[in-house]
């Protein structure tokens, strides 16, 4: 039977009701789960291998190096990333950015992004982020209260890491490599995926064909399920091999496909159009491509998770990073009269009243976006 994204959430629906009726009934089941839930739907449950994990890995104090030097890094991408930001903003309200790059993730998911590489992809990024939250954390001495799943009607959202009280009276710079440590982990996934991509392109496969566009040269010449045997003479074994053999295709030229339709070899000569294609849309095989969309949705939502968490507005990481940068730039070289001067000025640009007004903004335009988008 193939597993399709309705059994798989149908699962998961299973599981949620499961573990829902046993933590409503736990005490006459004398089943004891650390579980709380929202509205029927949410669910928190605290575990202990995520805590047996962050004390074991917090242990090392070469995480407090890594999350300093993380600071000023976060910094320039938080820079970009509220640049960006901005534009964008304006961007949806005049035209120039489609409605659709506003909306939340969630309400892309089935249509955009595909059910189970993008919650692969989400958990992924936010078992990352948090972890690496609680590992700095631990390095640095503080406790951790607790961690454990996100839950959406049983699906795994996640790993959440709760921090103690003392984080909020600990040291501005502390806080900031405390919360560097999570978008800077999730950057680094991004680029780390980025290069794993072109591997996994070239694993051998074949490539059949799903679509093929009405009215574009191909069309009535090749059908959905031929099969790519070469093109211009170079053999398709591989993602690689498509991309390499159609590198060179220009606009009006004439292109010798061979393909295999119904265990036939056959033979064609099509002419690209103005635009250097033929309208043919291929994948690999199921397992392969399913490999290529986790990665890709991998790659692309720790970018986000990871840049967005960097925009300088309370609750998010940029606002502790940002107030953690004048210490962090006084600390760098001891005795140093310029970077005490350069400090000192920083902490007057950067304080509690600027990065609140900066806060209200961010959110401000966000809630904005998201309904603008639905309209």
């Amino acid at each position: 039977m193939e597993i399709t994204s309705n059994i798989v959430l149908l699962v998961f629906l299973l599981f949620w009701t499961v573990l829902y009726v046993v933590n409503y009934k736990k005490e006459q089941l004398g089943i004891n789960l650390d579980l709380k839930t929202y509205l029927g739907i949410f669910g928190i449950l605290r575990t202990q291998l995520g805590m047996k994990t962050i004390n074991k890995l917090g242990k090392y104090k070469i995480w407090q190096k890594l999350s300093y030097l993380a600071i000023p890094l976060c910094v320039v991408i938080s820079i970009y990333t509220f640049y960006a930001f901005i534009v964008s903003t304006v961007g949806l309200f005049d035209g120039t950015v489609q409605k659709e790059a506003a909306k939340p993730i969630i309400f892309l998911f089935g249509s955009t992004i595909p059910w189970i590489p993008g919650l692969l992809a989400i958990i992924i990024g936010i078992t990352i982020h948090e972890f690496s939250h609680g590992i700095a954390a631990a390095s640095f001495g503080q406790k951790i209260k607790s961690s454990g799943l996100l839950l959406a009607l049983g699906i795994p959202m996640g790993a959440f890491v709760e921090l103690g009280d003392e984080f909020k009276n600990e040291k501005p710079k502390v806080r900031g490599a405390i919360a560097a440590a999570g978008p800077i982990s999730n950057v680094v996934v991004f680029f780390l995926v980025l290069f794993l991509m072109p591997f996994t392109m070239s694993i051998g496969s074949p490539l059949t064909i799903v679509e093929v566009l009405e009215d574009a040269p191909a069309f009535g010449i090749i059908y959905s399920g031929d099969v790519i045997q070469s093109i211009n003479g170079k053999t398709i074994n591989s993602l690689t091999d498509f991309y390499s053999a159609i590198s060179d295709i220009r606009p009006e030229q004439v292109v010798n496909i061979v393909i295999l339709r119904n265990n036939e070899v056959l033979t064609y000569e099509i002419t690209t159009a103005t635009d250097g294609k033929i309208g043919i849309i291929s994948e690999p095989k199921k397992s392969v491509s399913f490999v290529l969309q986790t990665l890709y949705w991998t790659s692309l939502l720790n970018m986000l998770l990871g840049f967005f968490n960097l925009l300088p507005a309370l609750p998010l990481d940029g606002y502790h990073i940002w107030m953690a940068l004048p210490d962090a730039i006084g600390d760098f070289k001891k005795n140093n009269r310029l970077l005490s001067k350069v400090s000192e000025l920083i902490k007057i640009i950067i304080n509690e009243r600027n990065l609140s007004s900066i806060s209200i903004f961010v959110w401000l335009a966000i809630l904005a976006s998201m309904f603008y988008s639905f309209l």
